[in-house]
C-alpha cells in the first residue's frame, strides 16, 4: 500500500530545507543491461525513491520552493498499451498525480524542452552532480538557455548545490516511520538466517543455502536481496565479498552467511558464523569467541557518547589481544595496532550506515571531526578474523578459518536498540540449535 504521508513528509522536510528561490532536479536510476537484450530488475535511485515512492524508470523529480511554482512536479513514461504489454504496467502522467501524489505531471519526452522553464529566477539548483553524465548535461544546457534569456528580463540561477549534504543527513537520522520499515527488515533477515542455520549440513551446496535464504526474502514480502548473499564456507569465509557460492560445504566447515533483505527500500545486513557439523573445532571456537567478544563490546559501545571511529578502535584492540595470545600474531598489541599489522587478518572497519543504502549515505564527520552517534542512527557492528588457509606463518590447524558476527544496531538516547538481537550467535547457543 503506497504511503503517500510519508513521501509527502520527506518532501516538505527537504524543501524546508533549500535556500530560498530553490530548485532541486532529481533523477531516477537508468535502466541497465544484463544481456544482449535482457535488463536486470530495474530498482530505483535510492534518493528519487526515498521522495517519490516511485519505482518505474525513466523518471525524473522537481521540487520547488519558488513561490507560485508547483512544489512537486514528476516527469514519467506515458501510458503505452503496446508496451506495456510486453514490459508491464505504466502509472502514466494522471497515476503520477492520483496515486503518487504530484502536484502536476509530463510526459519524461519533455523533460529537455520544460527543464529552463524550471531554472527561470531561481537563485539555486540543488542536484546531484557527477552522478549520472545524461542528466548533467541536460541540466547543463537548460541552464545555458535560462542565461541566454537575461535580454527577456529573466535571471539565471547563479550555483549549483550538491544535494545530497542535505539528503543524506535526513537519510542518516532516520524518523520513527523509518525505523518501522528498518525493523521490519532487519526481522525477516534474522528470520532467514535462522532457516539458512537449521538447514546446513555437510555435504549440502552452498547454493541451496543461497536459494533458501533468497526464497525467504521474497515469500514475505521483500523486494529481494539488498546484496548478493554470501554463503562462504571452509576457507571462501576468508574472502569478504565471496559470491560464487558453488562449493559443496565440508563435514569440518564453518559456514559464513552474510545477507541482508531489501523491504521497502530499507535493508537488513547480518552476519553468522557457523559450524556445518553442529560442532566448532578448538581452533575454530577460540578464533569465534574472540570475534564474538569484539562483536558484544562494540555494540556496547553504540551511544551518544561515541562513534564509529570507538567501536572499530574498540573491535581491533580486542582482536588484536586475542592474536597476540594465540601467538598468531606477535610482538605488542600497541605497536601492531600503530603500525596496522593486525589488517593482514582484519582488513575492514568495523560497521557502516545502513538504511535505504546497504552502505547506507551520511558523512562520518561533523564539524569538521569524527562525529559522534546521534539517536537515529543505524549502524552494523561486523568484526571479523580471516586466517588465509595459504599462510604459512599461522599453524596449521588455524588456516582457512573465517569468522564474521554482524548486528544491526539503532542509536537511541537510551543505549543502542539491537535490531537483530533475535537472531542467535552464541558458541553454544549455535551448537545447540544446529540441525534443528
Amino acid at each position: 500500500m503506497f504511503d503517500s504521508e510519508l513521501f509527502a513528509s520527506r518532501r516538505k522536510k527537504l524543501l524546508g530545507k533549500l535556500r530560498p528561490d530553490s530548485v532541486a532536479i532529481i533523477p531516477t536510476a537508468p535502466t541497465s543491461t544484463y544481456s544482449h537484450d535482457t535488463e536486470y530488475i530495474f530498482r530505483p535511485n535510492s534518493d528519487f525513491f526515498y521522495l517519490t515512492g516511485f519505482r518505474e524508470p525513466e523518471s525524473v523529480a522537481i521540487l520547488s520552493n519558488m513561490e507560485g511554482r508547483k512544489p512537486f512536479t514528476l516527469f514519467v513514461r506515458p501510458r503505452d498499451p503496446q508496451k506495456e504489454t510486453w514490459t508491464g504496467r505504466r502509472s502514466g502522467i494522471k497515476g503520477a498525480v492520483d496515486i503518487y501524489c504530484a502536484d502536476e505531471a509530463f510526459d519524461i519526452g519533455e523533460f529537455e524542452t520544460k527543464l529552463p522553464s524550471f531554472l527561470e529566477n531561481t537563485k539555486s539548483i540543488y542536484h546531484f552532480p557527477g552522478r549520472y553524465k545524461k542528466s548533467d548535461m541536460s541540466l547543463l544546457r537548460a541552464w545555458q538557455a535560462v542565461r541566454m534569456k537575461w535580454r527577456e528580463g529573466i535571471d539565471a540561477p547563479v550555483e549549483m548545490v550538491d544535494l545530497g549534504v542535505l539528503m543524506h543527513e535526513m537519510r542518516l537520522i532516520k524518523t520513527a516511520k523509518d525505523m518501522e520499515l528498518q525493523r521490519q527488515a532487519c526481522r525477516i533477515t534474522a528470520e532467514a538466517v535462522e532457516l539458512a542455520m537449521r538447514a546446513v549440513k555437510p555435504l549440502i551446496n552452498e547454493r541451496e543455502i543461497e536459494a533458501l535464504v533468497n526464497h525467504y526474502f521474497r515469500a514475505t514480502g521483500g523486494f529481494g536481496y539488498g546484496f548478493p548473499t554470501i554463503v562462504a564456507s571452509g576457507a571462501s569465509a576468508t574472502i569478504l565479498h565471496y559470491i560464487e557460492n558453488e562449493a559443496t560445504i565440508g563435514e569440518h566447515d564453518l559456514v559464513l552467511l552474510d545477507c541482508g533483505v531489501e523491504y521497502e527500500m530499507f535493508n537488513g545486513d547480518i552476519t553468522r558464523t557457523f559450524p556445518a557439523s553442529g560442532k566448532f573445532s578448538p581452533e575454530q571456537r577460540v578464533i569465534y569467541d574472540i570475534v564474538l567478544t569484539a562483536n558484544k563490546v562494540g555494540i556496547e559501545k553504540c551511544t551518544i557518547d561515541n562513534g564509529m571511529d570507538d567501536v572499530h578502535k574498540c573491535a581491533v584492540k580486542i582482536l588484536v589481544d586475542g592474536l597476540v595470545d594465540l601467538k598468531l600474531l606477535s610482538g605488542s598489541a600497541d605497536e601492531i595496532i600503530e603500525k596496522e599489522t593486525y589488517k593482514k587478518y582484519y582488513m575492514h572497519k568495523t560497521g557502516h550506515w545502513l538504511g535505504v543504502d546497504v552502505h547506507d549515505v551520511g558523512s562520518q564527520r561533523k564539524g569538521g571531526k569524527i562525529r559522534k552517534f546521534e539517536p537515529g542512527m543505524v549502524t552494523t557492528v561486523e568484526p571479523g578474523l580471516y586466517l588465509p588457509e595459504d599462510d604459512e606463518t599461522l599453524p596449521a590447524s588455524f588456516r582457512g578459518i573465517g569468522v564474521r558476527i554482524e548486528d544491526d544496531i539503532h542509536i537511541t538516547s537510551k543505549g543502542p536498540e539491537n535490531l537483530t538481537v533475535g537472531c542467535l550467535k552464541d558458541a553454544g547457543e549455535l551448537e545447540g540449535m544446529m540441525g534443528g
